[in-house]
């Protein structure tokens, strides 16, 4: 009898909840942090944005015409040779801050206002903030223009870097630059012959 009422080993089971392991859920929230960040890194370029400006320039006659095309216009004249300074002022208006590295005039091949250097780089912008950079140019090869052509300068096109990505932007001249070909006397070089020399045949 003491042998059938002898205690039976306990079958009682723990009631304790099994801890589950969160490492998933860490390296869930990690990946949609890293894809959160790579999205925001892409997209800072296209995000860059800059304001408008009002260029500049010492070194040659430079006028405001206000009645000259729909926004008025800023007039360069031409002196063959002379060294010209282009200040143009680029603001941020994006919400990211960047870096610009580099700023082109533009006009093609052998432009009339050809820049030789750029000072003021590079320029770093927060949200907000202004910075100058300088063209440093010479105003040249009228050979490849005729005494009736004019040169349009609208903006400068800005290269920069936005959280470490490469972008390209332009910062639009509240007036265009305008630049007009010199008369046969104000240009050395320039043949009689206007078929002589084009500037198609430097591309």
């Amino acid at each position: 009898m003491t042998m059938l009422l002898a205690e039976r080993p306990s079958l009682a089971v723990s009631t304790t909840p099994r801890r589950r392991s969160r490492l998933p859920l860490v390296v869930a929230a990690l990946l949609v942090i890293a894809g959160l960040t790579a999205s925001v890194m892409t997209a800072a370029p296209r995000a860059a944005s800059f304001a408008s400006a009002a260029p500049r320039a010492v070194g040659a006659p430079y006028v405001t015409v206000p009645e000259y095309g729909p926004r008025g216009a800023y007039v360069l004249g031409y002196v063959h040779g002379a060294q010209v300074q282009l200040t143009v002022p680029i603001t941020n208006t994006g919400r990211l801050p960047l870096t610009v590295t580099a700023v082109a005039l533009g006009g093609g091949a052998a432009p009339l206002v050809a820049v030789r250097a750029v000072t003021g780089l590079p320029l770093t912008l927060w949200p907000g903030r202004s910075g100058t950079v300088t063209l440093q140019a010479e105003l040249t090869n009228c050979r490849y223009y005729h005494e009736r052509a004019m040169q349009t300068f609208p903006a400068v096109t800005v290269s920069f870097r936005s959280l470490w990505r490469p972008g390209r932007g332009t910062v639009a001249f509240d007036r265009p630059i305008m630049v007009k070909g010199p008369m046969l006397v104000g240009c050395p070089g320039r043949k009689l012959d206007r078929s002589a020399e084009n500037r198609s045949d430097l591309l």
